[in-house]
């Protein structure tokens, strides 16, 4: 296993181009994590349990794996999983000291964190397939399962996902770690995602909110809905990728300014 190394990061610089560290950030994410029990655990825990206590219940037509519970479920795994490995990969450029060097490169810190946050939402698309497994053994396959929306739809949801998580890589490099930096996180995003029930079904004010959430716009594509949602989820999931880099430019200026100790 090797990490972005300073060494590295200057030679990427040197390039004039941000992408080979991007490149290399994200090679770095899949293969410092992607085949860590840890990190598979993360991603398949929570919807297998989910699964387990909806079959408990379930009765009639409730008992067939659906389209939009397929996706629902892999994205319970994929928040879950993504919250854990930005925190996990973001605190590890900070041990390696790698973040000075990565500043002074042309790209500065932006294309670092993008790849990290590109190789965690690939990473939690092993949900996908996961899940969909754990359900069909529980449930069976419902008439009519839509494959194009299971797959288009995952897909979309891992990287809006990644993008909505984006803050909180920005949180943990611009601030000390604490352990209760990710408490109720999940929860609060899971509700506003409209992952386990329709968008229409949550509380007035939660509608409101999780209107600002690209991935309650894919959950409502997968439930059927047009491609009004599927703009709004793409278009949302770009803006989130925006606030997170115009995040990551602040801590740059902040941290050229005021020598922020960014390896604290």
């Amino acid at each position: 296993m090797t990490a972005l190394t300073p060494q590295s990061a200057e030679a990427a610089g040197r390039l004039g181009w941000p992408l080979p560290t991007f490149l290399r950030a994200l090679a770095d994410q899949l293969r410092m994590h992607a085949s860590s029990p840890m990190a598979v655990f993360s991603t398949l825990a929570m919807p297998c349990v989910f699964a387990f206590v909806v079959h408990a219940n379930a009765t009639g037509a409730a008992r067939e794996t659906s389209g939009d519970m397929a996706v629902g479920s892999a994205g319970i795994g994929m928040l879950d999983s993504i919250i854990v490995l930005v925190v996990v990969s973001l605190l590890g450029e900070k041990q390696w000291k790698t973040l000075y060097a990565a500043l002074g490169s042309p790209g500065g810190l932006v294309p670092v964190v993008l790849g990290r946050l590109t190789g965690t939402a690939v990473q939690s698309l092993t949900a996908l397939p996961g899940t969909l497994v754990i359900l069909l053994l529980l449930f069976g396959l419902g008439d009519g399962f839509d494959w194009a929306r299971w797959l288009a739809g995952g897909v979309l949801l891992a990287f809006a996902t990644a993008s909505v998580v984006g803050l909180l890589g920005f949180a943990v490099l611009r601030f000390p770690y604490s352990a209760g930096m990710t408490n109720g996180l999940t929860g609060l995003v899971m509700a506003l995602s409209a992952l386990i029930v329709p968008q229409s079904a949550l509380p007035g004010p939660v509608q409101k909110l999780a209107l600002v959430i690209p991935q309650s716009h894919v959950m409502a594509w997968v439930r059927g809905g047009g491609t009004g949602e599927l703009l709004a989820a793409l278009a949302l999931t770009g803006v989130f990728c925006g606030l997170v880099v115009l995040a990551v430019r602040r801590l740059e200026s902040t941290a050229r300014r005021q020598a922020l100790p960014l390896e604290a």
